[in-house]
């Protein structure tokens, strides 16, 4: 074998085609650390990811070019896409080096052939709401350098069309309960999927006051967001405004976010407030992302960061600020502060209708995860149901350190007319009469210690009323009974109040099947297949005595048959089905 002169095609090194031993025409490259390629790069190879990027998945991600001499010899290689980077393992992997693996399309240069702006994506994302980000500004963001505020992922590059002209997003920032009842009302009322957040103070600990450990709560629909800045109320308002635990309780209002039953826990214990129907987006984004590549073992209960699923679904960064979260809030938000917090909800609400799509699109189609308080397994597309394992982790995913930013062009662009029209500062009926024409709000001070001031332009002075309503009715004495024993119940077990309370008034009544509870529980009641899974779920985690032949006849019987061959319910159909020999 040569090693110098020789025929070209007969040489063991060549430039353009790497190592060829004899009577193989394959080019063979070391293996290089994935370790030492860690910075983030608007340019990464496809062929040898374990995890692309979620942007591509329902798309073709195999595209190739020839390595070679132009010969025609040698191996096919994923051809560079720089629309984000890729990661390998957790990793983000830079182009190749020329000299190192090889050269790229013959090119004399570690530069990818094609300019920057040919390879940006043509398109936003696609998501099924009716606020999008239009085509020519997602663009300008993708070209946008590394680290500049434009370059972020913000609810404010949402907008619908009108004929009036663009609608973006608002957002209504309330500081006390008048106002937060007053935005909840008329406009969150009739949603029925919103994004759900939460901020408290860095250092509240389990002793310290509700405001610290649970000062904003950050409410999203697909038009408005809505602050509700429980340590900014005033000292003698109730930090619970009655709709806003309406909608919160509510399990036919999915309230979706990430890490979202670490929040329940905040909220159950420091407001009191039982969540119901909460959706936990690192479910549906790892049974969509690994269900198309086919890992199913990476199909799990593992929370995957916000940032993280922004990147990769909506393929912009998410802009986490200047260290914002860290910031102090329990005074009046800053703009960074709003711009943030608004951000991270109204990122939950598209990612879970993008990533719902791109479920509905895959083939065959896996079924949407449960509710994450119902502790139910997430389910595969052939009705195979994976095994039960050990609930989210208790604290919540690091976010992906993101690009270096300038603090004065943040500032700046937080500081615009564009950002400051989108926030609406909520005052109480009495504060809004004093100025008719214009209200000036000091929203805060920034971290550069340049305060802030919004001015909101043509407030109405009307005064707010609050609608009449009828008295509430007295709880039926029966629900009573039954909420004091599953609060005394859930103490000792795994199963929540709400489920036990659901299993009471059914095993304590005989004439109450699961519709007679839905009624009982909720005007308008509520599905009578949430009542079932209630009873059944239950039963199942506090071992609780059941009667059979109800248990078949009332329940069981609305089950989908799916669901009752899952190995969590065969023990209760067992036993039902074994009336007839017990007799």
């Amino acid at each position: 074998m040569e090693t110098s002169g020789g025929a070209p095609q007969k040489r063991v090194w060549h430039l353009s085609r790497g190592i060829v031993f004899a009577n193989d025409n394959r080019v063979v490259y070391p293996h290089l650390s994935l370790a030492r390629y860690h910075s983030a790069t608007a340019l990464a190879t496809h062929g040898s990811s374990s995890e692309p990027p979620l942007g591509g998945l329902l798309r073709e991600t195999t595209s190739e070019t020839q390595l070679g001499d132009g010969s025609g010899d040698g191996m096919r290689a994923p051809v560079v896409n720089s629309s984000g980077p890729t990661e390998q393992h957790g990793i983000a992997v830079e182009p190749p080096e020329r000299g190192v693996e090889g050269a790229v399309e013959g090119a004399a240069t570690a530069e990818v052939a094609k300019p920057k702006e040919d390879a940006t994506p043509s398109k936003s994302p696609f998501t099924p709401l009716d606020f999008k980000i239009p085509d020519n500004v997602f663009q300008d963001a993708k070209k946008a350098p590394e680290g500049d505020p434009k370059s972020f992922w913000s609810y404010s590059l949402y907008q619908r069309s009108n004929e009036a002209g663009p609608q973006k997003i608002k957002v209504h920032y309330c500081k006390s309960k008048h106002t937060t009842e007053r935005v909840v009302q008329q406009y969150f009322m009739n949603e029925k999927i919103l994004g759900l957040d939460l901020e408290w103070a860095g250092d509240a600990k389990k002793t310290h006051s509700a405001r610290r450990n649970v000062s904003l709560i950050q409410l999203a629909s697909p038009s408005r967001i809505a602050l509700f800045h429980l340590a900014m109320y005033p000292k003698d308002d109730e930090l619970v405004a009655p709709s806003l635990k309406q909608i919160l309780e509510d399990p036919e209002v999915t309230k979706v976010g990430v890490w979202i039953k670490g929040d329940c826990t905040r909220l159950r214990t420091y407001l009191g407030i039982e969540a119901r129907g909460t959706f936990e987006l690192s479910h549906l984004y790892r049974l969509v992302k690994y269900s198309n590549t086919g890992d199913l073992d990476l199909i799990n209960k593992s929370l995957v960061g916000m940032a993280k699923q922004v990147e990769d679904v909506l393929q912009l960064p998410l802009f986490k600020g200047l260290d914002v979260r860290a910031s102090d809030w329990s005074r009046a938000l800053s703009m960074e502060q709003i711009a943030y917090s608004a951000s991270d909800a109204y990122a939950a609400l598209q990612l879970y209708h993008v990533l719902d799509s791109q479920r509905q699109s895959l083939d065959p189609t896996p079924p949407l995860p449960y509710h994450a308080d119902l502790n139910l397994p997430i389910r595969l597309a052939d009705k195979v149901i994976l095994p039960e394992e050990t609930e989210d982790a208790e604290e919540e995913p690091e976010a992906k350190v993101g690009p270096a930013v300038d603090a004065t062009a943040i500032t700046n662009y937080l500081n615009s007319t564009e950002m400051k029209s989108s926030v609406s500062v909520e005052e109480d009926s009495e504060q809004l009469a004093v100025s008719k024409d214009k209200v000036t709000e000091s929203i805060a001070t920034t971290d550069t210690t340049t305060t802030v001031t919004t001015a909101v332009s043509s407030v109405t002075a009307t005064t707010t009323r609050k609608p009449k309503k009828d008295p509430p009715s007295p709880k039926d004495p029966r629900v009573i009974e039954a909420e004091v024993w599953a609060k005394q119940r859930c103490a000792s077990g795994k199963a929540p109040v709400y489920m036990l309370r659901a299993y009471y008034l059914w095993y304590k009544h005989d004439d109450l099947g699961p519709e007679g509870v839905a009624a009982l529980l909720r005007d308008p009641p509520l599905a009578t297949l949430t009542v079932v899974q209630y009873i059944t779920e239950a039963i199942r985690l506090g071992t609780l005595v059941y009667d059979k032949r109800r248990m078949r006849d009332e329940v069981l019987a609305k089950l989908p048959t799916a669901e009752l061959k899952q190995w969590r319910y065969r023990g209760l159909a067992k036993a039902c089905e074994e009336l007839d020999q017990e007799v």
